[in-house]
């Protein structure tokens, strides 16, 4: 590459750029007959002039996908050279780019499963290309494979929580990236058990698509390979994969509605807010003023029709009809309130969490003054119950694991 071109490239200077251009207008045709080779983009990358490399991928987008001598395309200097934003900024153009495989078969997302200091990223890097996370290296490992078999815990948790989210509704996609074998035919799991890593191997157990008995090409299954290893210590490991636990959809519902509120706009969470308190605040308005009113108190009436008062006018059957669905409505929006208060008010969440604890036993105290039976109060007492038991159930499970691990 000429000099001036690359000093261009180095410093930044667009005007420079197209002044070389007028020189040589073929310059960059005679550049990309090269088959490997640092182009004025690799070395803007390198750089981080972001100005300068924006300008050379309009100018010749081929250069985007040209790999040096050593293997590396622009986007993967830009992000080993510690300018990951650069690489967002290369995606926006081209979100194709985090598919091209530099030295070894690695993408950009190859080496961001490596660096948990970018495990944060792995979520929007994904998400410009979710078919990326099936890309396979020259060994054969998705980058879930590498995280796993490099211990890198941050990447593979996040990425794992990813694949149950972008790939909800396709079971298919989701057995295909968790039992994908590599060269040697070890699963993730099989990675997973090699280096007796039980948080790992806990959260490939509980997803129902993962095949514990698959077999790698000596015949291993992940149970073999960590009853083989000489570790010390490894009855967690071996207790948690003979476990038959609940499924990582159910177990970590709460957990994943936690992430993707956190992402949220603060705007989003507001509006959010609003619409779960109207709910809120109807679902309570219920119990203050049941339908149809409750009896009236009556200085002439008898004994037993006193014992009427305050009660719902409502059959028993109409009243269950009502307050099962009212309840549920309740304690739902009474919940994800709570998640959303989180998000924007955490220093104060101890405070809020007591209030709305408060508010949430009022209820239940308004209702059983209103119940027109003591059947009608069981039956509703009961499903709200078991309701606010499989939540905190939920909850409880998702805040002990990812708060240990």
């Amino acid at each position: 590459m000429d000099e001036r071109l690359k000093r261009a490239a180095e410093t930044g200077n667009i005007d420079a750029l197209y002044s070389f251009i007028h020189h040589d207008a073929n310059v960059f045709k005679r550049i990309d007959e090269m088959e490997f080779v640092d182009t004025p983009l690799h070395v803007a990358a390198v750089a981080g002039n972001t100005g300068f490399a924006m300008e050379m991928m309009n100018l010749k987008p081929s250069f985007a996908r040209k790999l040096n001598q050593d293997g590396f395309s622009p986007l993967h200097l830009a992000l080993l050279t510690g300018k990951p934003e650069m690489v967002i900024d290369f995606l926006s153009v081209d979100k194709d780019l985090i598919r091209v495989k530099g030295k070894g078969g690695f993408t950009v997302l190859h080496h961001v499963a490596l660096d948990e200091n970018y495990a944060h990223l792995l979520r929007r890097f994904l998400n410009f290309c979710p078919d990326c996370i099936f890309d396979l290296t020259v060994e054969r490992q998705t980058a879930l494979h590498i995280a796993a078999e490099k211990n890198k815990f941050e990447a593979f948790k996040a990425m794992l929580e990813w694949i149950q989210t972008a790939f909800e509704d396709d079971k298919c996609k989701r057995s295909k990236i968790l039992n994908y074998q590599d060269k040697d035919g070890n699963t993730v799991l099989h990675l997973a058990a090699s280096i007796n890593h039980p948080q790992m191997i806990k959260l490939l157990i509980e997803c129902e698509e993962v095949d514990k008995n698959k077999i790698n090409d000596r015949g291993f299954t992940a149970m073999d390979v960590l009853q083989r290893q000489t570790v010390a210590d490894n009855t967690e490991s071996v207790n948690i994969l003979n476990s038959n636990p609940l499924t990582f959809q159910k177990l970590s519902k709460l957990k994943l509605l936690r992430d993707e509120i956190k992402e949220m706009r603060d705007e989003t969470v507001g509006v959010l807010l609003i619409v779960f308190a109207l709910v809120l605040t109807m679902t309570y308005q219920g119990v203050l003023s049941p339908p149809g009113s409750v009896f009236q108190g009556d200085a002439t009436a008898s004994t037993s029709s006193n014992h009427r008062e305050g009660k719902s006018v409502m059959k028993t059957s109409s009243f269950l009809i009502f307050y099962i669905p009212n309840g549920v409505a309740f304690l739902i929006s009474w919940g994800i309130t709570l998640l959303l208060l989180e998000s924007v008010a955490k220093s104060i969440m101890s405070f809020l969490s007591r209030i709305y604890t408060i508010v949430c036993f009022c209820y239940g105290a308004a209702l059983s003054t209103i119940a027109p039976s003591d059947s009608a109060l069981l039956v509703v007492a009961s499903t709200q119950i078991i309701i606010s038991l499989s939540l905190w159930s939920i909850w409880s499970s998702n805040h002990r694991r990812f708060i240990k691990y």
